[in-house]
């Protein structure tokens, strides 16, 4: 008969405090590598494996024990996140008692071209071109860098290659600490050591990133304006061709680059969004857009699109054009490269772009008109945009004191008449 395996009793002793002092059946300690791990199992049956940063010793057993009932008291009792948990009590532990690092720079490297891969072939979060332009800046970054002691070291030095608070700077951290926390996951079959290179929350890079100067944030907040109704209708009419123009075959680009604009107007789209309309059939013909927005923090989901103006979508027959799949724009440029190229002849679109405009202006028109004219709350708006809460309460820096006081004139109207 095969050898019935023994549990030391420092380990036992252990499981039964977790099981019955903290009264957690759902947590267990266990062994990789003479390293020491928490395995949680969540209600929805998923794991996740935590390192401890003491070794699987019996010299251990105590700091270990106090270890995971500190992380049981912040997770179970305060609510914290299980991740930003582990990294308080790490902090908070005994610097003596962690172990020293030791890293290879040749490591990190080799972990992040497996990242790529995993992030292009397997998740199919970004694509080739996505890597091959934005992550390769941030790869010869990443070599110089490399020697860093740990995670920490290695999102501050990240950092200090670009300006405090520039999307550069932004971008860099993220990518590096999205790498990192994978790099240190069970998916990744953990390439590199939690214990030295486990990065800080999402939520908690702020400090990474750096605060905008005051000379950053006067650039960087010169907002893209919202183009009004007038002047999208006269850019509209500024499209319909003279014979002339008719002559030089010129009719069906303007017609597709008209199609696509009141397509972007009618329902608040980004440029490259025109492309990804379809309708669905729930008691009334609906559009939808399928569109995923691929990002490092991963992929956007199809939405439902509204019109605001409803009488736009109809005036303009969109929804059968969106059926008969009416040409639209080449953009293999890109969506707002190819715009840009197309309407920088027109006369109309160089007063607009004196004001601001780009081919954002008609999304962000559609924001304003949410709010001002129809009384969506942002919360409502946001996912008929297809972006976060978050991103969508910039649009609050169009707002001006005239505007302001419409709106507000408009609630007390609102008020009344339900009263």
């Amino acid at each position: 008969m095969p050898k019935r395996s023994h549990t030391e009793d420092w380990i036992e002793a252990i499981r039964v405090f977790i099981r019955d002092t903290l009264g957690n059946k759902n947590w267990q300690i266990v062994k990789n590598k003479e390293k020491t791990m928490l395995g949680i199992r969540f209600d929805d049956g998923t794991r996740s494996y935590k390192y401890i940063p003491y070794k699987w010793q019996r010299s251990n057993a105590n700091e270990i024990k106090h270890f995971i009932e500190a992380v049981h008291y912040l997770h179970i009792k305060k609510r914290v996140p299980i991740d930003e948990a582990v990294e308080r009590v790490k902090a908070q532990a005994p610097k003596g008692s962690l172990p020293k690092n030791k890293t290879n720079p040749k490591a990190l490297l080799d972990a992040w071209e497996k990242y790529g891969d995993f992030k292009i072939n397997q998740a199919g979060d970004i694509s080739q071109s996505t890597w091959d332009k934005g992550y390769a800046k941030t790869f010869r970054k990443l070599e110089q860098v490399a020697d860093s002691q740990d995670a920490i070291n290695l999102l501050k030095n990240i950092g200090k290659f670009n300006e405090a608070g520039s999307r550069s700077r932004e971008e860099n951290v993220q990518r590096i600490a999205s790498f990192l926390r994978w790099a240190t996951s069970k998916e990744s079959g953990y390439l590199l050591d939690t214990e030295i290179w486990n990065p800080p929350p999402k939520f908690n890079l702020q400090d990474f990133k750096g605060k905008k100067s005051r000379q950053l944030q006067e650039k960087t907040q010169k907002p893209t304006t919202p183009i009004d109704d007038a002047d999208l209708l006269e850019l509209i009419e500024s499209l319909n061709l003279t014979p002339e123009e008719k002559k030089h075959r010129m009719e069906d680009r303007a017609k597709e680059w008209s199609l696509a604009i009141k397509l972007m107007a009618t329902y608040g789209l980004r440029p490259i969004e025109v492309q990804y309309l379809n309708i669905r059939r729930n008691g009334k013909d609906t559009v939808w857009c399928s569109y995923a927005k691929k990002s490092g923090g991963g992929i956007g989901k199809a939405r439902r699109v509204f019109p605001l103006h409803p009488n736009w979508e109809k005036n303009w027959n969109l929804i059968q054009k969106i059926k008969n799949k009416a040409p639209l724009p080449r953009m293999k440029a890109g969506a707002g490269e190819a715009f840009k190229n197309y309407m920088r002849f027109n006369p109309v679109w160089k007063k607009l772009k004196e004001k601001g405009c780009s081919g954002y202006s008609f999304r962000h028109a559609w924001a304003m008109r949410a709010h001002l004219e129809y009384g969506l709350h942002p919360r409502e708006a946001a996912p008929m945009m297809g972006h976060s809460l978050e991103s969508h309460q910039q649009y609050s820096r169009f707002f001006n004191e005239e505007l302001l006081e419409e709106s507000f004139e408009r609630a007390i109207k609102r008020r009344k008449n339900k009263s």
